[in-house]
């Protein structure tokens, strides 16, 4: 992210020495994210929007296809400028070799694990933007006024007392041999209720008594 408190933010990209000006308001950036997840869509169709939805440009209506998208972007910078708008957004992903854990000894980082999910937990960033911020982020979305990089580095500051970081927290929290039984009960509770999609399966399947597991996983073998 290209946030500086002495230069600003810069939205440019600099592709076979031609300029290109981004637009990364925040809404828009999601969607972006949205766009790319969509196997429906074939790869070259999801460059071409990826193009149509950052690029700052003063076009009356959005091309419709690549013929008329070269009026606007040369058609040799297609594919670099597509790959250099990925890396502006998501920026270099280096990757970790350990869990990352605070002071606590909580994890706050895991290559391997997402603990958020800005679609779903929208609800709870939202909540939580308006109680340490006093920002509206559906009118922020109407009037344009969030950018990106903004958005990235207020959603990392948010205070560990807003609803988004204490959801974080249950998520994160590991059930030791030590724990007593009411404690890891109490704990999966929690897991369960603020859950994501991808991990409620496999919280559901950690509550349920040994007969309930034996009856879950001969019922996935018929399903196969």
């Amino acid at each position: 992210m290209s946030l500086s408190l002495s230069w600003g933010i810069d939205d440019s990209v600099v592709v076979n020495q031609r300029i290109y000006h981004l637009d990364l308001e925040y809404s828009k950036v999601l969607r972006w994210y949205e766009m790319w997840k969509d196997e429906t869509l074939s790869e070259e169709y999801r460059v071409f929007l990826s193009l149509v939805m950052i690029l700052d440009s003063d076009w009356d209506t959005p091309p419709k296809n690549y013929a008329e998208l070269i009026e606007y972007v040369d058609k040799d910078d297609l594919i670099q400028l597509s790959n250099a708008i990925i890396h502006r957004i998501v920026g270099d992903q280096v990757a970790s070799t350990t869990v990352t854990r605070d002071l606590k000894g909580n994890i706050i980082e895991d290559e391997q694990k997402n603990f958020y999910d800005i679609e779903e937990d929208s609800g709870y960033i939202y909540a939580s933007f308006l109680m340490d911020y006093q920002i509206d982020l559906i009118e922020a979305r109407e009037n344009g006024s969030l950018h990106w990089d903004k958005f990235n580095h207020l959603l990392s500051g948010l205070s560990e007392g807003t609803r988004f970081k204490k959801v974080i927290e249950i998520r994160t929290m590991e059930i030791t041999s030590d724990m007593p039984y009411e404690r890891k009960e109490e704990i999966r509770k929690a897991k369960a209720a603020v859950a994501l999609k991808s991990d409620r399966s496999s919280i559901e399947f950690e509550m349920m008594d040994l007969k309930q597991k034996r009856e879950y996983m001969k019922q996935q073998n018929k399903n196969q």
